[in-house]
């Protein structure tokens, strides 16, 4: 067994927690219940428990062009009804996601995804500073950061793959997203 698939099971972990808890917004719940899945099919596959490089792939696309894009609009809007209600989560999830097929299938633009998420996660940095919020500017970050070291390959020794960084810094940038929304829902809770 490699260390993607410990890093893809701690990344699973929190985002099957951050998809269970119903205080949070629907949008972000949904955005990340995709990177469970996706986590949860990548520990399969790097376990080779259960190799489905195709099916985690399929997700993998599909997450980064879709559960950012909900993370990022549960953050940044998160009392719109794209955030909260059911049938407008349900619309941006299928739009984001044939979106991005469409742009890697048919036009061959294998980063759509990528760029997308990017720009999703920038998003939420650009609402965190005009806001002067702490945790989601600090979990963004390291959404971006994880972006990065993946993309440039980076890697230690034998021990960390590129894989093992976007796992990692992707877990604890949602846990520090999960937090904000937490404690904002208990604050709107008490007004």
């Amino acid at each position: 067994m490699n260390s993607l698939a410990f890093t893809d099971g701690l990344l699973f972990l929190i985002a099957a927690a951050a998809a269970a808890i119903p205080r949070l917004p629907l949008a972000f719940r949904i955005g990340s219940t995709l990177l469970a899945v996706t986590a949860g099919l990548g520990v399969l596959r790097f376990s080779e428990l259960l190799p489905l490089p195709t099916l985690h792939s399929f997700f993998s696309t599909f997450s980064a062009s879709s559960a950012f894009l909900l993370i990022a609009v549960s953050t940044t809007w998160t009392g719109s009804v794209g955030a909260t209600q059911a049938k407008y989560v349900s619309i941006l999830l299928i739009v984001s996601g044939a979106v991005g097929f469409v742009m890697v299938d048919l036009f061959e633009l294998a980063l759509f995804g990528q760029i997308l998420a990017v720009l999703c996660v920038l998003q939420i940095i650009v609402y965190a500073v005009r806001h002067r919020l702490l945790s989601p500017l600090l979990g963004a970050a390291t959404l971006e950061l994880g972006f990065i070291l993946f993309a440039t390959g980076q890697r230690v020794s034998n021990l960390l793959q590129p894989g093992d960084f976007l796992h990692v810094l992707t877990a604890t940038g949602l846990a520090l997203l999960m937090w904000y929304h937490w404690h904002s829902s208990r604050t709107r809770s008490l007004v």
